[in-house]
């Protein structure tokens, strides 16, 4: 038996050795620094034993190593994965590079490398390094001078990631490159005018950054007829020499689209390799406004040669007057006047209708007035137990609109009651040291009971405007029970005083604002850097707010509106467990059918600019599914939300369900996550973006938001070809009509950088990659495979589709 299988093995090795794949992969590593220097990545890269397996030969058993003649001459870590160590604290630490002296190829591309590139990489790689691609790996901070220093290199690719600063004037020394990407960062300042003269250059692209300057007069020597060049989504300006629109129609693709080109370029009208659409040229109908244009060179001081007013291109060819039409025109404005006035009467009669309906209706209301609106549950209270105004009982924030008067409350029977001189006591007079926070329905203080519980108390001033209303909203909301996703409500001081006071259990871990921010706030003050919290406790505050807004929209009936969602009312206990608060403000959902004929038509024909904020809208819940969208952005990015066209126009181009890659420009830089927690974070802006459809009737029911957020996975893994039996078609327009990604699908067509666009850069760089090696065969590393056969497909056709419950 033992003969036999080391005749077994000796077999397997000679097969090894006569395989002709053996002259580059199958050999042996023959050098013992190389081998060290391996170790050394493996080990500050936190790579698996399944890719990288210890006491095995790199050349011949390890994941993307390629050697020749016993060294180690390329190194392609795209594809690998790190440890559940090597997760938790990723870094660009690859000082193993230095030590690899016939190292000819680098691909780390959608390997994630948070930090800047290292300045030694120009001094210290080999004289024969050729490719450096870095694509889509996390890569902050400034690109380093010393990359001119790579003589040899041929391939740059630094592209989607979140480089800042200036394009450094040395990588014009790079004569040999043949493939340069520095798109989708953050690089400002101007190209350097070397770059025009590489002459080795097949593909420039810059495009996606804040890139700004005028091409140089000179004539481009870059690359030849097969050429691709892409400025797009910058801020070029200045007229196109006619030189360089000699040099872009020759190439095989040039794209100068979406900058502030002036002038007129007759040349490039007909060229269907050139796009120069959303500029300021003259003779175009594709182009930016006149004012856009005119505003953008006023605020630089430049003189501008663009259009200002109509062009001839786009006014309408003008026509002599026919004679014989003359009579014609006449009948017609006739026809077109009597038509008009038919219309205005009619809208006369129907407004004068309405007006009538209305009168009648607040007639039944005011008799309905009369008749007190009772509770099943409301008891009577005792005297002083209840809110009244000089017109009786307050309305509560609550309050269904069509009733004016709201039950009495048993405030007796919700928490418990407390002492004023409790309270004093507690708060240490309410001092300013204990102040909290101050808000529009009452100042928030932390104290202390005498039998040690930690409090929060709101203390609501005679001066707050509607008062008893925010008191009478809570107090209704925690008389239907404790929930344990809402602040733990402790009870009340509401006799005696001219304020009025409601006490909370302290929660440690504050607000989520707090929380999510304060590393901002230490470094401002100037005290040690605090990290913020980490992805797998972001999921979970977000999770927990949608179980909070599923009580609210769900369980509770009649549904029930937040209205004040935002960071600083998400409150965490010490495990980070979500208590929502700021519940003053919270009120019964309005239903559809309430508003009369009259207030529907003054909406629709004033329509809101904020589709999310709208207070012209009838309050639903839709309006907390808007605020719920912000909010898991402001956990992707880690920056505060602000519900602006501004900065929702920055952060939803780079939301993308078919670009993962899209997504690194907006994650927070604080967050250290591998490939599989990116796809979560790629998933929750996938859900974010869909709450924040413009049309509150598209935007998903909080019940559906939950289900995506326990299994986030399941989003960017949908398989759109599989079939499966938890969609069902409706043709109802009162429904829900989309999925909750079949609504991010078609609100992805807003996005500034379409999926084909973005999948097309990438091919193009893929194809200068293919012909550099590696066992990848120049595959990215961010695969976009739906594997889950659970999640449903989107629908073909135009059919509307809602979940089965």
């Amino acid at each position: 038996m033992v003969p036999l299988v080391i005749l077994l093995l000796l077999a397997g090795l000679l097969t090894q050795f006569s395989s002709p794949v053996t002259l580059v992969q199958g050999q042996s590593l023959s050098s013992r620094p190389d081998l060290l220097a391996l170790y050394s990545l493996r080990g500050s890269l936190g790579l698996r034993a399944r890719d990288w397996p210890r006491g095995s030969d790199p050349c011949s058993n390890w994941t993307g190593i390629n050697c020749q003649s016993g060294r180690v001459v390329g190194l392609d870590i795209s594809g690998l994965r790190r440890t559940r160590l090597g997760r938790q604290k990723p870094r660009f630490a690859v000082d193993g590079l230095q030590n690899l002296t016939r190292l000819a190829s680098f691909n780390a591309s959608g390997f994630l490398l948070p930090g800047s590139i290292p300045d030694w990489f120009g001094s210290r790689l080999p004289p024969g390094f050729l490719f450096l691609d870095l694509r889509g790996s996390g890569v902050v901070g400034q690109i380093p001078n010393s990359l001119g220093n790579l003589s040899s290199l041929t391939l740059l690719d630094l592209s989607v990631n979140q480089l800042t600063g200036t394009v450094p004037v040395s990588l014009g020394n790079l004569r040999m490159l043949n493939s340069l990407n520095l798109s989708h960062n953050m690089l400002s300042g101007s190209v350097p005018d070397a770059f025009w003269s590489l002459s080795n250059l097949k593909l420039l692209d810059l495009s996606g950054n804040n890139l700004t300057g005028k091409l140089p007069n000179s004539s481009p020597s870059t690359g030849s007829s097969g050429s691709i060049v892409n400025l797009s989504n910058n801020s070029y300006y200045g007229g196109i020499p006619a030189s360089f629109a000699a040099f872009f129609s020759n190439l095989s693709s040039a794209d100068l689209s979406s900058n502030y080109f002036d002038g007129d370029i007759t040349i490039l009208n007909d060229n269907k390799n050139v796009s120069v659409s959303i500029n300021c040229l003259r003779n175009r109908t594709d182009q930016r406004s006149p004012s856009e244009c005119v505003m953008f060179y006023s605020a630089r001081g430049l003189p501008y040669d663009g259009p200002t007013a109509l062009s001839p291109a786009a006014a309408p060819a003008q026509q002599s007057p026919d004679p014989t039409k003359k009579n014609n025109r006449k009948l017609k404005y006739i026809l077109i006047g009597a038509i008009g006035g038919g219309v205005l009467l009619f809208l006369l009669a129907a407004l004068v209708t309405v007006l009538c309906c209305m009168i009648c209706g607040a007639r039944r209301t005011e008799q309905q007035q009369t008749q007190p609106r009772q509770s099943p549950t409301s008891q009577e209270p005792s005297s002083g137990a209840h809110i009244t105004s000089g017109r009786g009982i307050v309305t509560s924030g609550r309050a269904h609109p069509s009733a004016t008067v709201v039950p009495k409350i048993n405030y007796a029977a919700v928490g418990d009651s407390f002492a004023y001189d409790q309270l004093l006591h507690a708060t240490s007079d309410f001092s300013d040291e204990n102040l909290i926070k101050q808000g529009h329905s009452g100042d928030l203080y932390q104290g202390q009971l005498q039998d040690g519980t930690r409090v929060v108390v709101k203390r609501i001033g005679a001066q707050v405007e509607r008062r008893d209303a925010y008191i009478a909203a809570e107090m209704e909301l925690f008389a239907k029970g404790a929930h344990q996703r809402l602040v733990p409500f402790l009870g009340h001081c509401l006799d005696g005083q001219d304020d009025r006071f409601l006490v909370y259990r302290f929660l440690p871990n504050g607000d989520l604002a707090t929380v999510l921010h304060r590393k901002l706030h230490k470094e401002e003050e100037g005290e040690e850097e605090v990290q913020s919290i980490d992805w797998i406790k972001r999921l979970k505050i977000a999770t927990g707010v949608a179980e909070a807004l599923c009580y609210l929209h769900n369980e509770c009936n009649p549904p029930i509106v937040h209205r004040d969602l935002q960071a600083s009312s998400i409150l965490l206990d010490d495990k980070f467990e979500v208590r929502l608060g700021s519940l003053s403000e919270n009120c019964i959902q309005e239903p559809e059918n309430h508003q009369n004929v009259l207030t529907r038509l003054i909406k629709f024909s004033s329509a809101s600019t904020d589709p999310g904020t709208s207070r012209s809208q009838p309050i639903t819940c839709a309006y907390d599914v808007y605020c719920l969208g912000l909010v898991l952005l402001e956990l992707v990015t880690g920056q505060p939300a602000a519900a602006t066209s501004d900065w929702l126009d920055r952060i939803l181009p780079c939301i993308n369900i078919y670009e993962k890659d899209l997504i690194t420009k907006i994650v927070d830089p604080s967050l250290i996550v591998d490939e599989d927690l990116l796809e979560e974070v790629w998933a929750m802006a996938v859900v974010a973006k869909s709450c924040l459809n413009p049309k509150p009737t598209k935007r998903p029911p909080t019940r559906h938001i939950l289900k995506a957020l326990e299994n986030p996975l399941k989003v960017v893994r949908d398989d759109p070809n599989s079939g499966s039996g938890r969609l069902r078609a409706t043709s109802s327009r009162g429904s829900w009509n989309a999925t909750l990604w079949g609504s991010w699908r078609r609100s992805s067509s807003d996005v500034g950088m379409t999926a084909a666009t973005s999948r097309e850069e990438v091919r193009r760089s893929e194809t200068v990659w293919s012909g550099s090696g590696g066992s990848n065969g120049g595959e990215r590393s961010f695969s976009h495979r739906r594997t889950s056969k659970e999640i449903v497909p989107e629908p073909s056709g135009l059919r509307e589709v809602v979940f089965e419950d």
